[in-house]
């Protein structure tokens, strides 16, 4: 068997490209994780590694079984790190957060987190079918507020806000259920050897992420609470004006006007939206 991307040759049993780290395709659907989740379907890829619709054996409870790059295990150092990110991180009990069941190494040392499954769309999702209404956007803004307002109490930074991390549920007759997942996972990639030796327009996992970065992220400074704030703030304005706050040809014309640029305000950026002008920064 080859790996679908770089085409080096890998065992029939293997998750992951030894070469590339890419996900092998199918590769890991059927089997068990841990001897405790068993994996059901592909959900999708990013960065870190790929997220999987699985089963609780015990309790034949859903979940969302996300197993990171195999690279990253190498890294005892990062093991360490992950372990106690992960275990800080299913500490958090919030109605707006995804809770995280449990954590660790597969037999052939592949890191894995498995956390709540949640039968929804992402906010992402929603914005591919233009922006909210006002009253809808706002709503949403303060539930994934309080999630972050939640974490930040237990001192957990998401640092990678976005609308690809924010899934929205319909759960009897509420409807927009704001859950946030994947805190922790960026610290992960931050602290990562093979990331912090890439530059950041070489680091594919960082593709769409940069519309959302703080100045003190992008500098390279220590980052609290407030990176998250303002990455809230790019995703209302995202919700509000379809558009995202700063846009260009590159990340790094992108990056540039997050450390130079006033946005411009979202009443100005879509007047045929009659957004009112209290909604602008």
């Amino acid at each position: 068997m080859n790996c679908g991307q770089c085409r080096a040759a890998v065992g029939d049993d293997a998750r992951f490209c030894p070469v590339c780290g890419q996900p092998i395709s199918g590769s890991i659907v059927g089997r068990d994780v841990a001897g405790r989740f068993r994996i059901l379907a592909k959900l999708g890829e990013g960065g870190m590694g790929a997220v999987y619709r699985g089963e609780q054996i015990s309790l034949k409870r859903p979940v969302a079984v996300k197993v990171l790059r195999p690279e990253l295990a190498r890294d005892a150092l990062l093991v360490r790190r992950f372990s106690a990110e992960a275990e800080a991180v299913a500490k958090l009990d919030h109605p707006n957060t995804v809770k995280v069941y449990d954590f660790g190494q597969d037999s052939d040392g592949s890191l894995f987190i498995a956390m709540e499954y949640i039968d929804g769309a992402s906010l992402r999702a929603a914005l591919r079918q233009g922006p909210l209404v006002p009253v809808r956007a706002l709503a949403i803004a303060a539930q994934i507020a309080a999630s972050l307002t939640d974490a930040h109490a237990h001192a957990i930074v998401h640092r990678d806000l976005k609308p690809d991390n924010v899934m929205l549920q319909d759960k009897g007759r509420q409807r927009d259920l704001v859950r946030v997942l994947d805190f922790g996972i960026a610290k992960l990639r931050d602290d990562s050897r093979a990331t912090q030796q890439a530059t950041m327009t070489q680091a594919g996992d960082l593709l769409g992420t940069p519309q959302y970065m703080a100045p003190e992220q992008i500098r390279g400074d220590a980052v609290d609470g407030r990176t998250d704030v303002y990455a809230l703030g790019c995703v209302l304005y995202e919700l509000l004006t379809g558009a995202m706050a700063f846009e260009g040809p590159t990340v790094l014309a992108i990056l540039g006007k997050h450390l130079t640029d006033p946005p411009v305000p979202p009443s100005r950026r879509r007047p045929d939206l009659a957004l009112p002008p209290a909604l602008d920064p």
